[in-house]
């Protein structure tokens, strides 16, 4: 018997309370389930961080520039016959072209290896060291070709294009020296300096230059009054150095000298007679050998190899190489070359639309329009359009220092294109982190609402009672 004062009969255990669970005691027993999930090893795993991904330079601008390499070291094989039955060996200059090559590859790799503080700061270091050697080249410079144009085995002429267009990203995109217009001006007075020396030894090369400030400012001014005042000066100037050339009387020009060389490469593109079309004097002997080159070709060439106008052009593997390769290739060739600098101008300009920074879209169309533009002056040598400026053509010519100068710049390219994606991977990260930031609040909300108890019934609230 139990005692009457201890038994309570609301305490007895009724089959409802053994098979039948309340709400409450439900979600408190779901709660501790969820908790116990949480604290659990499997869920407190983190995730390892992605590794950020290897950003290379555009791949398809090293594939153009080894298409120029492979098409150098193909016709300059043939091309450099003369210099072969003059050397001690048959193959001492396409192993020398060969060397070239190489370390031109070594210091295009470099370059497109620098920071951007190199490609920016260092470019201007670059063109000052330039600057001065072009000022020194014909006080102290070796005399080629009936000119001072070489220092320590180099053509700082070469160079100076790649420092010129370092000093047009450097102060065109520099804002603290004031209005675009200002900025021009600065660039034009910089860039004239040297640019009378090298316009003394090379005049081709100098009026490539002027055509390089008037696009470039073309580019970044528009149709300004600055651009139009300078373009009318420097086209004035031009007119009365040639008419002064042309009227100069033959007594007072020295014999053999530049200025009597581009005073007959002139007359003869003027000249309207016949017999300059058809008979070949010391003047016009390049460029009609060039076109009997390209006539040689019938459309179809004559195969790599057996050209037999490149025993007679002087500078067949460098002024006139075109010509070469029209005579041995015939239609492909004539378009291969071009297509070539069309497709590395539209590169650079595509990569100059996608960055954010004004110094990196002027180098890169400086130097797409830099070497396009000889290269187009070149053509139009071969093709008798233009009279004779001496002028290579970039990448495939023979030609130490133009070679290296022109790879420093593509690789100087290449390295601006590995940033703008580097820049472009760092922007689409913060993208993702603020869109992720956003996105959290909305979920602690929706968490809250989903855990809170939901209201009691009326019969629960009986059997409570």
């Amino acid at each position: 018997m139990i005692p009457q004062d201890e038994y309570n009969p609301s305490q007895e255990t009724t089959p409802s309370d053994i098979f039948d669970l309340s709400p409450r005691e439900t979600d408190q027993h779901s709660k501790s389930e969820r908790a116990s999930e949480e604290n659990s090893p499997e869920a407190t795993k983190v995730e390892p961080t992605p590794r950020k991904p290897r950003i290379t330079g555009d791949r398809s601008l090293w594939f153009l520039y080894f298409a120029f390499l492979a098409t150098s070291l193909l016709f300059i094989y043939s091309a450099t016959s003369t210099l072969a039955y003059r050397g001690e060996s048959l193959y001492a200059p396409f192993t020398g072209h060969l060397k070239h090559i190489i370390i031109s590859i070594l210091a295009a790799w470099f370059c497109s290896r620098l920071s951007n503080f190199w490609l920016r700061l260092g470019g201007m270091g670059f063109f000052v060291i330039v600057l001065l050697a072009v000022i020194a080249t014909p006080f102290i410079g070796t005399e080629t070709n009936e000119a001072k144009r070489t220092l320590f085995g180099l053509q700082f002429s070469e160079f100076y294009k790649v420092g010129i267009i370092c000093l047009a990203s450097a102060v065109l995109s520099a804002h603290q020296l004031g209005s675009l217009n200002r900025r021009f001006y600065i660039f034009c007075g910089i860039s004239a300096i040297g640019l009378v020396f090298v316009a003394k030894e090379s005049l081709s090369m100098g009026l490539i230059l002027i055509t390089f400030i008037v696009c470039i400012g073309l580019v970044q001014t528009g149709l300004s009054k600055s651009l139009l005042m300078i373009s009318g000066v420097g086209v004035g100037v031009l007119t009365l150095l040639l008419a002064c050339l042309v009227l100069l009387p033959d007594s007072v020009i020295k014999k053999n000298s530049s200025t009597a060389r581009w005073k007959g490469r002139i007359e003869d593109f003027t000249s309207k007679s016949d017999s300059s079309k058809f008979v070949i004097d010391e003047d016009n002997f390049q460029e009609q050998h060039a076109r009997i080159a390209i006539a040689r070709s019938n459309g179809t060439g004559v195969f790599p190899g057996n050209s037999v106008e490149r025993d007679i052009l002087p500078e067949a593997y460098s002024d006139f190489i075109y010509a070469i390769i029209i005579e041995e290739t015939g239609f492909i060739g004539m378009i291969w070359v071009p297509l070539l600098y069309i497709l590395l101008f539209f590169k650079l300009s595509r990569w100059a639309t996608r960055t954010q920074r004004d110094w990196q879209r002027i180098l890169l169309l400086g130097v797409g329009i830099m070497y396009t533009t000889q290269a187009i002056i070149h053509m139009c040598v071969v093709t008798g359009i233009s009279p004779n400026t001496g002028q290579t053509l970039p990448l495939i010519s023979r030609g130490g220092s133009s070679l290296l100068a022109t790879s420093m710049a593509i690789g100087a390219c290449i390295g601006i294109t590995r940033h703008i994606r580097e820049e472009e991977y760092q922007r689409q990260l913060e993208q993702e982190s603020q869109a992720e930031a956003a996105t959290e609040p909305v979920a602690e909300t929706t968490s809250t609402v989903e855990g809170s108890p939901r209201p009691t019934t009326s019969d629960e609230a009986n059997d409570i009672a």
